[in-house]
């Protein structure tokens, strides 16, 4: 027989499990080189979020992402052995692949916002993504690019970022050459290092657009448009969702009024939510966010949801995300499918299309 004081016991219990705060690990990007600025959005989108939402049971920690990809597994496991089993991740696809491993076994969930790696695609585990893979994004490159006159695109991919780039390539050129209209000329740069100099040659020939196959929102990416520019001064520029960014524009000079962004989210001067997210960004952390900061967004209310309707460990926060057709956000609706994978709708708009009005 249970006694009433017991069954009060455990209620009592379980009521304060319900509330608990719960840590989420927020991923914070350290300086990919030298002489860098690390860019806090991500951080600062999640402290704008739950600034927002004082009854949200996260609290915040930060998980740092280190320069290199070997150590992004062992960043994981030193949060897990404090007890954190919630992650909100901003690795790009050179961390989150090696770091799958963390995520097989349920001990811990991870929602990532920045890696497209088709590697990650598929899994029945516990990484889930709120952004589409690189095969659906480079299609919808490819399909950009047809908007504009031409024959000959130039591709410049980063080999900073291998485990995105390579694969992205291919299904760039796939695409293209369905399409049938345009010719691709591949050429490897590492972003991280460009020299004007040295490098001008690969820019060198007859191209009538520019594809910066490059991401992690490196402020370089706007001194290669830049050179472009100078040398093709009538060609597009197109650029990943992961270069639509204020370093980015800024530094390409007169190269960003030729220069267009293709991404999941739209600009801000194309959607009032957004352009509200920028502004209260803005008014609140004295400047303009990059777009995953959307994304991050997005996360935490996917995650707070699930923790609000009583969900604990991580198999039930993913049962709750997977258990619906969409989840609605403040930036439209959300639906995984069976392995926590998304869908989206790409846009494509001038790069200073996210300026403040």
């Amino acid at each position: 027989m249970i006694s009433a004081i017991g069954v009060a016991g455990g209620l009592i219990a379980w009521q304060w499990q319900r509330h608990a705060p719960v840590t989420l690990a927020v991923g914070v990007d350290l300086p990919l080189m030298p002489g860098v600025a690390m860019d806090p959005t991500d951080r600062h989108s999640a402290d704008l979020y739950v600034e927002a939402h004082p009854q949200s049971r996260m609290r915040l920690v930060n998980h740092f992402n280190g320069a290199e990809p070997a150590t992004a597994p062992s960043s994981i496991t030193a949060l897990k052995q404090k007890g954190v089993r919630f992650f909100l991740t901003t690795q790009a696809s050179s961390h989150a692949v090696p770091s799958l491993g963390q995520f097989a076994t349920g001990d811990a969930l991870a929602i990532n916002v920045s890696a497209t790696s088709n590697a990650l695609s598929g899994r029945n585990d516990f990484f889930l993504r709120v952004v589409p893979d690189l095969v659906q994004e480079q299609k919808a490159i490819a399909r950009a690019l047809q908007r504009f006159p031409g024959r000959r695109v130039l591709v410049l991919h980063d080999t900073g970022n291998r485990a995105y780039t390579e694969p992205a390539l291919k299904h760039f050129r796939e695409e293209l050459a369905r399409l049938g209209s345009w010719q691709v000329q591949a050429r490897p740069l590492l972003v991280s290092t460009f020299d004007p100099r040295r490098d001008r040659s690969l820019m060198e020939g007859e191209f009538d657009a520019l594809f910066i196959l490059a991401g992690s929102f490196q402020p370089t990416i706007g001194i290669v448009s830049q050179l472009f520019h100078v040398l093709h001064p009538q060609a597009p520029i197109l650029l990943t969702p992961w270069a639509r960014s204020t370093a980015v524009t800024q530094n390409s000079g007169p190269a960003a009024a030729y220069t267009w962004v293709v991404s999941p989210y739209p600009a801000r001067s194309q959607d009032p939510r957004v352009d509200d997210y920028f502004r209260r960004f803005e008014e609140r952390f004295g400047y303009t966010p990059y777009a995953m900061g959307i994304g991050t967004h997005q996360a935490l209310e996917l995650l707070d949801r699930a923790l609000a309707s009583g969900a604990q460990s991580p198999a039930q926060v993913k049962r709750f995300l997977l258990g619906q057709p969409q989840h609605a956000t403040s930036f439209g609706p959300i639906g995984f499918d069976a392995t926590g994978d998304v869908q989206a709708r790409f846009h494509v708009f001038p790069a200073n299309a996210d300026r403040a009005p």
